[in-house]
């Protein structure tokens, strides 16, 4: 599989948020992943070293995002995935991330999967579930 990086010079860059606090503390979050597909859905994706927690503030930055994705109608879902790559200069496949927790839009909860997944399988069923469930159209 070819990576899909395409500067990883810039990739290993750090953006510092340094000077964009906002009142109590609020400092911008980042999101590992989104995949935004043909208008119809969103998957948000946040890959974690082994058992690293969510931190409250992204925890609940990412919640209100998928939801407010649902509220206009668009089907959309969290996902917290994990990796084991100990050495930092090698790549992450997120592809390839076990799944460690959900959060779907309507929901308001986060939920462990009914079964162990990598993202790519998780993605696969999402959106064979959209399609069944909602008689969405698929787009190739």
């Amino acid at each position: 599989m070819d990576s899909k990086i395409r500067n990883p010079y810039r990739m290993r860059q750090l953006i510092d948020f340094t000077g964009l606090e906002l009142e109590g503390g609020i400092y911008p979050t980042d999101i590992d992943g989104l995949i935004e597909y043909h208008d119809q859905e969103y998957i948000l994706i946040e890959v974690k070293y082994g058992k690293t927690k969510v931190p409250f503030g992204q925890r609940l930055a990412i919640e209100r995002m998928v939801d407010d994705f649902t509220k206009i109608g668009k089907p959309a879902v969290a996902i917290v995935c994990e990796h084991t790559v100990k050495d930092a200069d090698k790549h992450v496949v997120a592809a390839a991330c076990k799944v460690r927790e959900i959060y779907y839009g309507g929901e308001h909860r986060w939920r462990k999967t009914e079964k162990q997944m990598t993202v790519r399988e998780f993605v696969d069923n999402f959106q064979s579930f959209l399609t069944e469930k909602e008689g969405l159209v698929e787009c190739k």
